[in-house]
């Protein structure tokens, strides 16, 4: 840019310098002409009047005139003529046999009565200016002075004009160039802040040294607009680094796909639903099947125009998700949120099956209460019958309290955050009630019971719901045992972690019944559970409990050799240590 002006000022000062010497010269020219013509029409004047001599001896006339002239200091060139263009007489060239009929001057004097005409003598091969007058009627006197006093002066203005432009210019350049530096200073400033804003660095500013002018104004212009900038990039960041928390936040998974089919964004959930690890931004809606699936939705809610939600099926079995597709306002591309409904359909699947089986599990017994009703109804009976009865109907209402009280204790679990009554205890102490409580039916099972409990193994809970975990365990241990098993119960510490297993030798359980062993009403044998008395809920009350206190439950088994259920809860400190 600075060579560019420093160049486009040189070529401005040459034009100009060219200009005014031009002017100049031709004003030179013209002043010098002016004077010859003046001085040529005093020759012409005194020359015309000797016509009777001209007539006599043209020749020697010519040669007089222009002796004459010489004696006075002129040097002019006189030429005699005839109206027909034959030169009579030549003060300096004798017997010219040229005819000038048709130069300039003659032709003009002819016409007018006087003519002139600078041109180059084609007799002595000089410039002459020449000035012809008709003289009588008979003759054109012609006088004509060199020109070379005037290309000399001519000349000598071209040489030093020729300098003194050249000086000109270079003084010209040497003193606008600190300037046309110090003009362009600004806009290089500009100019290379503007290059540092497209690379993305938007801090960038520009000195405002001269606040008044025009460079000042858009220099402050330009501050502000790189502010502006500045702070809406900012700002569109920060919208974004939020919409993007709130994304990859989400629960659902959200794509966005051009007209084309290609992905323009996606989050990480996005991924893990379709479990498609592979997928990034500009990938095909083709590259996998679920994929596939999804993109159908949305490509049918581009071409209706209007949102459209779709079920589709998940990779793994059971897997559910819902599509809702939309149109992005423009046109362009078509954003889609995938939720997995996966758990709402097993929750309303599990729903479905609470009732079935709650439904199933109370007309059971009601049934048998009506019967034994209808038949102490019906007629007399002895007081055996009557007895067997009463012991049925006793049972059957046994059987419905323990399913209620089951019920309460499962729901009033499933409620709870956190229980106030919790406090360290010693599993030890817990594991020995629940053995003893359970001897008898232990013996009645022909059931060996046997336990070995870290004596420092204290958690946190609530001793009533404890015991009824380790209650629960242990009598399905012993009720599904063989006769003459083994149920043991050990207990130690592992990394802040207390691990309690309940070993029998019983009839073990299948690998398939294991996923939803932990279930409500669920049963490996439903005969044999309705036989010994069970509600099918012990199981999801045990896991309820591990799971209110931070732990868990897992169970590994093998059928015809036993089970082996893992109660793991967090430690808590003995009582008399923490004092």
């Amino acid at each position: 840019m600075k060579k560019k002006m420093a160049l486009l000022n040189s070529v401005i000062v040459v034009i100009s310098f060219t200009v005014a010497f031009l002017l100049g010269a031709f004003q030179v020219q013209n002043q010098y002409k002016q004077e010859f013509v003046r001085r040529l029409n005093a020759v012409l004047s005194l020359s015309g009047m000797e016509t009777d001599k001209m007539a006599q001896n043209p020749q020697q006339e010519a040669q007089r005139l222009g002796n004459s002239l010489q004696q006075a200091g002129q040097q002019v060139r006189i030429s005699i003529i005839s109206r027909q263009g034959k030169v009579l007489g030549d003060s300096e060239r004798q017997n010219i046999n040229e005819n000038h009929l048709h130069r300039p001057e003659v032709q003009q004097a002819l016409q007018k009565g006087r003519g002139y005409d600078l041109h180059l003598s084609e007799t002595t091969h000089e410039r002459y200016l020449y000035a012809a007058q008709l003289a009588g009627n008979q003759y054109i006197i012609r006088a004509a002075l060199r020109t070379t006093e005037m290309d000399q002066v001519l000349r000598n203005l071209v040489w030093s004009a020729g300098i003194c432009m050249l000086v000109g210019i270079l003084i010209a350049c040497a003193a606008t160039l600190p300037f046309v530096s110090r003009m362009l200073h600004p806009l290089q400033e500009l100019t290379d802040a503007a290059k540092e804003i497209s690379r993305g660095h938007f801090a960038s500013r520009v000195s405002v040294k001269n606040a008044k002018d025009e460079v000042g104004s858009l220099a402050r212009s330009f501050n502000r607009m790189t502010q502006s900038t500045e702070n809406a990039i900012a700002e569109l960041n920060r919208n974004q680094s939020r919409l993007k928390g709130l994304l990859e936040g989400m629960d659902d998974g959200v794509l966005a796909v051009d007209q084309h089919g290609r992905v323009l964004f996606f989050n990480e959930r996005l991924r893990e639903l379709l479990s498609c690890p592979t997928l990034c931004v500009g990938a095909s809606v083709d590259s996998s099947l679920i994929l596939s699936h999804v993109g159908g939705v949305m490509h049918k809610a581009k071409k209706a125009g209007t949102p459209c939600k779709e079920q589709i099926a998940g990779v793994t079995s059971g897997q559910q998700f819902t599509v809702y597709a939309a149109v992005v306002e423009g046109g362009d591309s078509v954003l889609a949120v995938v939720s997995d409904i996966s758990r709402m359909k097993r929750l309303e699947q599990m729903r479905s099956e609470f009732v079935g089986n709650v439904t199933h599990e109370l007309k059971t017994p009601l049934t048998s209460i009506r019967a034994s009703i209808e038949l102490l109804k019906s007629s007399d009976r002895d007081k055996q019958t009557r007895v067997y009865f009463y012991d049925v109907l006793d049972m059957e209402a046994e059987r419905l309290q323990h399913l209620i009280d089951d019920m309460l204790v499962l729901s009033r679990l499933e409620n709870m955050r956190e229980d106030p009554a919790a406090q360290p205890i010693s599993v030890e102490e817990i594991v020995r009630d629940s053995v003893e409580h359970l001897s008898l039916s232990a013996e009645k099972n022909q059931v060996f019971v046997d336990f070995h409990i870290a004596p420092d193994l204290y958690v946190c809970c609530a001793p009533t719901r404890l015991q009824q975990l380790f209650t629960n365990l242990i009598e399905n241990a012993i009720k599904y045992n063989k006769p003459g098993g083994k149920v043991e119960i050990t207990g130690a510490s592992q990394q802040e972690i207390a691990v309690i297993r309940v070993h029998d030798t019983g009839i073990g359980i299948a690998p398939e019944h294991i996923p939803r062993l932990f279930e409500r009403f669920y049963r490996v044998d439903t005969s044999r559970s309705r036989e010994i008395g069970g509600t099918g809920l012990g199981l999801s009350i045990v896991k309820h409990i591990a799971v209110l206190y931070g732990g868990d439950i897992s169970v590994e088994s093998r059928v015809g050799e036993g089970s082996v259920f893992t109660v793991r809860l967090p430690l808590a400190h003995h009582p008399q240590a923490q004092k």
